[in-house]
């Protein structure tokens, strides 16, 4: 990455206020939730998007800005007939590559605080019937993704949000391209998402001849943990209507490359995060409270990670700020 090409992707504060506004109700609950996303946005909790390389995703797409009021005219809200997301494991995930699968269950737990969310028994890969091939570039093995949507939409349950399967096999949505970290139908709420790419062994000089069976001993990190958490809850949030974030550096900032994932942050900004509050009615301070347990392991019942731990003190001051907010509030309406 060169230095030089670092720029901001700047949005004035009136944009982001008027952005993250609810115009259209005027009871005082909502006129609290506008002051409350508003003291957000004004605090120096979040960030503006960097760019570092002309392939950077803003760069190279035109994302146009989604503002809270164009979420909402567009989201059918969540039934509750259909209140449980799914994860379908593809794949080897036992032994040393099971906690990964508890992992992303408990954080997408806390990240969509109040839904119910399950790990479905994994699902050999012989039984997917999808096309593979060989990588002309990596020489490594692929599933094809296309196939793969195809085999969740015929499974999916009657009550489910929606189905992320995961796999530690890198895929190709056709034979004209490379590669694709994943795909989704949100029409149909069924998606799929390799970590391969994530994993620091992927680019290791594989067999002369590759097989899915060498992806098998690849061991789980606490950077591929990481990594997995925040592309899975990404990538779930397509599945609540949200579009790629050009406001903040944000959990929802597209990215074309594993170096601008990884600058991602692993938390909603106030814009993308009222979305979510209005899809899902929890409490902030409660969700943070949630999603910081498990930053510091007591969720997992295992030692903190060191790659958790920035968000885990990023959700700390986000708590400390918005009880003081709430407080000044309570005062104001004596």
């Amino acid at each position: 990455m060169n230095s030089e090409l670092v720029v901001y992707r700047k949005k004035s504060n009136a944009v982001k206020l008027a952005a993250l506004r609810d115009t259209c109700k005027t009871t005082r609950h909502y006129r609290t939730l506008n002051a409350t996303f508003e003291g957000l946005c004004r605090s120096t909790l979040f960030q503006d998007i960097t760019i570092h390389d002309p392939t950077d995703w803003l760069v190279s797409h035109q994302t146009e800005d989604q503002t809270f009021m164009d979420w909402n005219r567009s989201y059918r809200g969540v039934k509750s007939s259909k209140s449980v997301i799914y994860i379908q494991p593809l794949g080897w995930f036992t032994d040393h590559r099971a906690h990964l699968l508890t992992w992303l269950q408990k954080f997408c737990s806390a990240f969509y605080y109040g839904v119910n969310v399950q790990v479905m028994p994994v699902v050999p890969l012989e039984k997917l019937q999808c096309g593979t091939r060989i990588n002309p570039s990596t020489q490594r093995c692929q599933l094809n993704a296309r196939d793969i949507i195809e085999f969740l939409k015929r499974k999916r349950k009657s009550n489910s949000l929606c189905t992320i399967a995961v796999t530690m096999v890198d895929l190709y949505p056709r034979e004209t391209w490379n590669y694709v970290f994943g795909l989704a139908s949100l029409t149909n709420g069924v998606g799929v998402f390799s970590f391969a790419r994530y994993s620091e062994r992927f680019n290791d000089v594989p067999a002369e001849t590759d097989s899915l069976r060498n992806y098998e001993d690849w061991s789980v990190s606490g950077k591929l943990l990481w990594r997995a958490c925040k592309v899975m809850t990404h990538e779930l949030g397509h599945m609540f209507g949200m579009q790629h974030c050009v406001y903040y550096n944000c959990a929802m900032n597209g990215s074309n490359h594993l170096q601008e994932s990884d600058r991602r942050a692993g938390h909603l900004c106030p814009i993308c995060l009222r979305k979510l509050h209005e899809a899902l009615k929890f409490d902030l301070v409660e969700r943070y409270g949630a999603m910081l347990r498990f930053c510091e392991g007591a969720v997992t019942k295992s030692a903190p990670l060191a790659e958790f731990r920035s968000l885990g003190a990023w959700l700390r001051a986000a708590i400390e700020f918005l009880e003081k907010q709430k407080q000044r509030q309570q005062i104001k309406h004596r």
